[in-house]
Parts: structure tokens; sequence; C-alpha cells
């Protein structure tokens, strides 16, 4: 493989054999062909390692660890066996648009001041049908984006340099991109692309025990932030009730079988035309 790679793709994957294809196959599928994609088995004990290996593509770099770190880890591991000048993040489930290496890569090229960019996406369930939306802000300032997730993270793409400069804090597995955005937005330049490049996958039938395990971890960010002065005491008061107050409301939710209703208000809904175009663009990506 050339050692100049523009971009490095890398894709930490856990027990994610039953979409691993689709992922895989979209991002060899790019309209932007000079890549390396870096997929990092996280202890993994489903047959993600073999469909993984089942491909003959030199791009693709695969490496295999019987043990689960967890997702900051691997990415922060990627990121240091990157040969690409930028870096862009893939989850193991979702599925990108054919072009959407090739946008990102050209804004950055054509705004070199920037650092990271992401864009908006689809959303998608378990059978790979369109349910809805997930917008992002692109006037966030410092007290919107501690509110509100800045990225939707899979969709990010930004220079190698400024991750290697800025590592993902590996005790906020389910929060890391909460906590990097929030400590790095005053001395770095972010850019949101307002239309989708990925179907993003968040099933109304996502776990509650994760759900609950990522508030809890956003509370530690939140935690930091305060102790590093990032955030005042009265920021830090308010953002921890909303955090528990959206565990309970959950909790109680699940204990009625309604909790994929929180899950879907995350999401805008979309017109019938533009689900069918949309789920038309996913058909034809995941049927070759």
């Amino acid at each position: 493989m050339d050692n100049d790679v523009i971009v490095s793709i890398g894709m930490p994957v856990y027990n994610a054999g039953r979409y691993l294809r689709f992922a895989i196959d979209s991002v060899l599928a790019q309209t932007f062909p000079d890549f390396e994609l870096i997929i990092t088995s996280d202890g993994s004990s489903d047959d993600s390692v073999e469909i993984a290996g089942s491909y003959n593509d030199p791009r693709i770099r695969l490496i295999i660890d019987n043990t689960n770190r967890g997702v900051p880890y691997r990415i922060n591991q990627q990121i240091k066996m990157a040969r690409g000048r930028f870096f862009a993040r893939m989850d193991a489930d979702d599925i990108m648009f054919p072009w959407r290496i090739e946008k990102q890569l050209k804004y950055l090229l054509d705004h070199p001041e920037t650092d990271v960019t992401g864009s908006e996406a689809v959303v998608i369930d378990e059978k790979n049908i369109v349910i809805g939306y997930r917008n992002s802000n692109p006037e966030f300032t410092s007290e919107t984006i501690l509110k509100e997730i800045l990225f939707n993270h899979p969709t990010i793409c930004g220079k190698k340099e400024w991750f290697t400069c800025h590592p993902y804090n590996e005790e906020l597995s389910g929060a890391e991109d909460y906590y990097l955005w929030n400590t790095t937005l005053r001395e770095s330049k972010f850019h949101i692309m307002t239309f989708p490049l990925m179907f993003y996958r968040d099933p109304p039938s996502s776990s509650v025990e994760t759900y609950l395990r990522r508030q809890k971890v956003l509370r530690k960010a939140f935690k930091m932030l305060h102790a590093d002065n990032q955030i005042t005491n009265s920021q830090f008061r308010k953002l921890t009730a909303a955090c528990r107050s959206k565990s309970m409301i959950y909790s109680i939710l699940s204990i009625m079988n309604l909790s994929g209703t929180l899950i879907a208000r995350r999401n805008r809904r979309l017109d019938s035309e533009h689900q069918n175009n949309y789920q038309n663009l996913l058909h034809s990506i995941i049927s070759g």
C-alpha cells in the first residue's frame, strides 16, 4: 500500500457481524478511491473478524485484538496508525453515501483553516429502513454544544494532525466526542455540512442499559469539564439535572415499553418524497 494515502478511515468493530458487510462495502464503493480502511476488532466474539478478513482489497488493514477496550481507545489507536493526511470516522453498523469522502475531502482542501468537518445523517433501523433524519446545528456556539452534541460522531473527517494533538479521553467511552468538542472548540475550527453523507443506524429498539450507561458517562464528562473550569457551577448543575431527568424519563418509558418514543424524538421526521429518495439510495448502495 502507498504510504502517502490521502485519507485514513477508522472503523472500530465490536460484535457487528450483522451489519459489518454493509459498512465495509459502502466504504469500498467511495467515489474517492485514495484511502486506507483501518478495521480494528475490539474483542469481538461473533463473526466480525471472519467477515472483515474475507475481503481481498489492499486498502484494508485488519487489526485483531481479543480485548474489548472501547471506542475512544480504538480511535486513538487508529489515529496513531493512520498513514493519511486526513482521518475519517466510521461505525461498523453505518453506511456511507458513495460521495461522502470526496465531498468532505474537497471541503477540507478548499478550506485549510478547518480542522474537522461533519455532516447531517439519515437514520435507519435494524432492517435498513429509513426512519428519520439527524440534524446538526451549523450556527453552534460554546453554549449550544454543551446542550447538544456538535457532530453526528461517525460523520466526522478532519486533519490527522489535529486528532493526534487532541486525543479522545479513554475514560469517557460513550461521551468521548462530547468532551472532545467542548474542550477544543476555542482553539479549533469546526464546520458542519448541512446535508447528509451517511445512513446512521439508531433503531428504536436500542437498549435501555446502553442509553442509561451513556447518560452516566455524560455526567462524568460534566464533572471533568467543571473541574477544568470549562463550565460554571450553574452550567454544571443545570446539565447534570437535565441528564438525570432524561435518564428517569427513559427508565419510566422503558417500563411501559415505550422507550422507542424518546429515541425517536432525537430524529426529524421526513416527508414521503425525501424518505423514498433516501430509501432508494440506500437500496442501491446495499444491493451493489
